[in-house]
């Protein structure tokens, strides 16, 4: 990037504390569907005893481009890794710090059962017991039981969340718990276009570095028609239900998709009404509803997180269009910012289909839609442990 845009990556350990900020030689700002944003900072010839860079510490990080398009990272340092490359040409020793976003409070066991409930009801609760903000989808399933016999908090999220068929992320203080629809649905600040050397109008345009793309037809397990017998108990009446995708029709990213060629029959599910086995074949098939996998490398843009659409353009007319970014991992480099991207779809081809958009405006309670990655609640740091300022539910079905 040329001008006064450069890449930035700044970490501050112990903010509530001996508030010490370093140099970062590199900085990694992971984010995936399922799993705690991480934030790896390469740290040059730094001892490893220094006591803010112990297990449990408060970090924020900053990153992006200064001063146009910067982000934050709030989390704690799960551990630090010395290491030594004498590649480098001056071959001192680097210290990777690897943090662990404010989700990581939920690992923590909880021990809980609930009867005739809405996942989305029990994230909420969730939410709030460990201060997080949460944006979430109540449209979702009454299921018969929901239990975590001992699991984290957060793995009984995402329990829910395959289940439900919904995706499942924190950044900074915000949970999401959505299903793909209603994300889709969302008003963002912006869905951004990224385009090959093909469409660019500039040099400045050309976003994508790097495209690759599995063109089978599917993975195991993931576009298939599935099927599930189940008994009522109090009438003896045997039920049946099946999924084949074609409920994705409306909402699908791409302009065509082929019948599934594998079948699934549901074995390890419980099934005691027609209504409960039609949920459960309707969550698996939204939860593996990515039967085209791609990689990407793309300009860094804080924008792009985990559970979020994206344009493509230039790269062909099979896979231009909407994808969805199942991870991203932020790159702040001396080469300066970039992102490489695991994405996902539904369907080939562009179908010219695109998810509403607005222009920024500031979040509001009453207008859950105005929520964007970038005016999200603040985060506020209590007694050396990172917060929603407002431990609010909102709620977008």
């Amino acid at each position: 990037m040329s001008g006064t845009l450069r890449a930035l990556g700044t970490a501050t350990f112990d903010p509530g504390g001996v508030n010490k900020a370093k140099t970062t030689s590199e900085v990694h700002v992971v984010m995936s569907e399922g799993l705690h944003d991480t934030a790896i900072i390469t740290l040059r010839d730094t001892p490893t005893s220094a006591p803010e860079l112990q297990p449990g510490i408060p970090v924020k990080l900053v990153y992006g481009w200064n001063p146009m398009d910067l982000d934050w990272f709030y989390g704690y340092i799960d551990h630090v890794e010395a290491k030594y490359d004498r590649s480098h040409q001056q071959p001192l020793i680097y210290n990777d710090v690897v943090c662990l976003g404010a989700s990581y409070v939920m690992k923590d066991p909880f021990v809980g059962t609930f009867n005739n409930t809405q996942a989305s009801f029990v994230v909420s609760q969730l939410a709030k017991k460990y201060l997080l903000a949460l944006l979430v989808d109540s449209s979702d399933f009454v299921w018969p039981h929901l239990a975590s016999p001992g699991m984290s908090a957060w793995s009984f999220i995402n329990q829910m969340a395959a289940q439900t068929g919904y995706t499942v992320s924190c950044n900074k203080t915000l949970l999401r718990f959505v299903s793909v629809e209603t994300a889709l649905r969302q008003r963002w600040v912006n869905m951004p276009v990224f385009h090959t050397r093909n469409t660019a109008n500039s040099f400045a345009q050309q976003g994508i570095t790097r495209f690759q793309a599995l063109t089978g037809e599917s993975f195991p397990k993931t576009k298939s028609l599935r099927s599930i017998n189940g008994i009522n108990l109090v009438t003896g009446q045997i039920v049946t239900a099946y999924n084949d995708g074609s409920n994705l029709l409306t909402s699908q990213l791409g302009a065509s998709s082929t019948y599934p060629f594998f079948g699934e029959q549901i074995s390890d599910q419980v099934a005691d009404s027609q209504g409960h086995a039609q949920a459960i074949v309707d969550g698996m098939s939204q939860t593996h509803r990515w039967a085209y996998q791609a990689t990407a490398t793309l300009v860094g843009l804080t924008w792009v997180k985990q559970g979020v659409p994206i344009i493509l353009k230039g790269i062909d007319a099979t896979n231009d269009g909407v994808w969805w970014v199942q991870e991203v991992d932020h790159k702040i480099t001396a080469e300066g910012y970039a992102m490489d991207v695991c994405l996902g779809r539904d369907s080939k081809g562009d179908s010219g289909a695109r998810p509403a958009a607005t222009t920024g405006t500031a979040y509001s309670l009453n207008d859950p839609l105005t929520y964007s990655a970038v005016n999200a609640p603040k985060t506020v740091l209590v007694n050396r442990r990172w917060r929603a300022s407002n431990n609010f539910v909102s709620n977008v079905s």
